[in-house]
């Protein structure tokens, strides 16, 4: 069970992944070959199912970021597609990120669009 999530939802990343509530943590071991940091980050989907899309932006300068459900899914228009069979899902996922800096994840359903912004360092 998730103590708390992150965003207006209906479909939300679990704030225990991120310290201080909206900073994701990156450590030397999460560093892949070419630079980008992978974290672990669980979705949970409250009372919508559907098709949603996930998509990740630098906003503080110029960097890659993305985020994509592990078990579900697919590539779509720049971010990660899946449709929701379950108004209760529990999603593992990861969310990747070129270095430090201020990020936004996109989540867009057929009936709402939320944003979170989130500082990784």
């Amino acid at each position: 069970m998730a103590t708390a999530v992150l965003g207006d939802g209906p479909v939300y990343p679990v704030a225990d992944y991120f310290r201080a509530g909206t900073v994701l943590e990156l450590r030397a071991e999460d560093r892949g070959p070419d630079g980008s940091y992978v974290k672990k980050v669980r979705w949970i989907g409250a009372g919508y199912s559907g098709p949603v899309l996930v998509r990740a932006a630098r906003i503080d300068g110029k960097g890659t970021a993305s985020s994509r459900f592990s078990y579900t899914g697919e590539e779509r228009h720049g971010g990660h597609y899946a449709e929701l069979s379950s108004p209760t899902s529990d999603l593992p996922g990861t969310t990747t990120v070129g270095g430090p800096g201020c990020y936004v994840l996109q989540v867009d359903g057929t009936t709402f669009t939320t944003t979170v912004v989130f500082r990784a360092a």
